[in-house]
């Protein structure tokens, strides 16, 4: 009998060893998994990185989601699409994400959605592009609601809103602040500036033009190349054009290069507004060696207190990561704060249909505003319910600083001439 009761015992803890690894698979179902892509080479992917860890963190520490425990899986596409592909797979279909978040460039997000779309019948997700701001994304889900309904954009404003929203305000700024009736206008050769240079049927006209209902004359246009180094001949007959404002449809170019060879040319003194990219970073006025004076520009990296959660967002980012938030950060963050409160609102981590639904009507108080998608195509809510502040590049004490002239309820300081301020 002893022999037996023995051999049961040994058998019990053979079956134990084998089966309880199931048994805590079954409970880790029960977390929330969401898959994190960026190329981690890139400082805005790294700073959205952080962004992601530290919204995950905070709802842990709160209790997670309706009870469940939240996982943040990392994965480098070192911005290769192929590899982006792959990953996306892996996480959907090896660690059954709820969601992916790609903050990456516009073409990253759009080839994750399709393969994602091809995914979603047998392994329903979400998605979210938290960085691209081109209309590719939101045309799917125009044009295919019932494919790519799973997908949302969560950028600070897409292209068509460059049209319909930022170019209104642009022109504001122009005509207001500067005074000026004649614009200059710049493009980088990219798919985000395609309506801009193009215009979109049925939509809006090519910025030029809505620049011209707006009381603007264009009176200078020209593209550059994402290769290109050298802008003085751009700036000079920009300066023999008459033009007394310049709008920089650019991001990804060389903008250390056509920042100095601005602040070097007979242009130097027209104003000039510069859409996103290094000019909007505090790093700009060192690398540009103060040349960036005067620079207009869109920025979420400036400590202006637009709603509760600004401030301690970028104040948490340096504590617990040492880095600062950089475009695409916040709008990280941002995105799974409202997916938070959808899943909250769907009252279930599982019924993917009901979580898209409440996506389509949810809005939460975010870091720059109020976060939300549109519901019907599925893209980040514009201005003003999400707000982008323009900083323009001081000299304060000595110093350079990015002091925000725009929107009027946010402004720290008035707009000055670039004369002003490089002062």
């Amino acid at each position: 009998m002893k022999r037996l009761q023995g051999l049961m015992v040994g058998v019990m803890g053979v079956f134990l060893a084998l089966f309880m690894p199931l048994v805590g698979g079954a409970e880790a179902k029960d977390v929330i998994k969401i898959g994190f892509m960026g190329n981690l080479a890139s400082p805005s992917s790294l700073s959205s990185r952080a962004a992601a860890q530290l919204a995950v963190d905070e709802m842990n520490d709160a209790g997670g989601i309706l009870g469940h425990e939240v996982s943040l899986i990392i994965e480098d596409t070192k911005g290769e699409i192929p590899k982006c592909v792959e990953i996306y797979k892996k996480l959907v279909m090896r660690e059954k994400v709820l969601a992916v978040v790609i903050a990456e460039k516009v073409e990253m997000g759009a080839a994750g959605m399709e393969i994602g779309a091809e995914l979603y019948p047998e392994f329903p997700h979400i998605f979210f592009s938290t960085i691209g701001s081109g209309d590719v994304i939101w045309h799917r889900v125009r044009d295919d609601y019932g494919k790519y309904r799973f997908g949302f954009q969560t950028y600070y404003s897409i292209s068509t809103n460059y049209l319909k929203v930022w170019a209104h305000l642009v022109a504001e700024m122009a005509k207001e602040h500067v005074k000026a009736k004649k614009i200059a206008q710049i493009f980088e050769d990219m798919d985000w500036t395609n309506p801009l240079r193009k215009g979109l049927k049925g939509v809006s006209p090519r910025l030029s033009e809505v620049y011209k209902q707006l009381g603007l004359d264009p009176v200078y246009e020209t593209t550059v190349s994402l290769d290109q180094k050298m802008f003085t001949s751009v700036f000079e007959e920009i300066a023999a054009s008459g033009a007394q404002f310049i709008d920089a449809a650019v991001g990804y170019i060389d903008e250390a290069a056509l920042i100095k060879q601005w602040a070097q040319s007979s242009a130097k003194d027209i104003p000039m507004h510069i859409w996103g990219g290094l000019a909007g970073m505090p790093a700009a006025w060192n690398i540009t060696q103060g040349k960036c004076a005067g620079i207009m520009i869109g920025s979420s990296m400036v400590r202006v207190p637009i709603t509760e959660k600004t401030i301690p967002f970028i104040d948490n980012m340096q504590k617990r990561f040492k880095m600062g938030a950089i475009f695409g950060a916040h709008t990280t963050y941002d995105t799974l704060a409202g997916f938070k409160k959808a899943l909250e609102q769907a009252g279930s981590v599982k019924d993917i249909e009901a979580i898209i639904k409440k996506l389509e009507s949810v809005e939460e108080v975010a870091v720059l505003g109020t976060i939300g998608w549109d519901p019907k195509l599925h893209f980040n809510l514009p201005y003003p319910k999400y707000i982008t502040p323009t900083v323009q590049w001081q000299t304060i004490d000595g110093k350079g600083q990015m002091v925000v002239i725009f929107p009027p309820k946010y402004a720290q300081k008035p707009y000055v001439s670039p004369v002003e301020a490089r002062k």
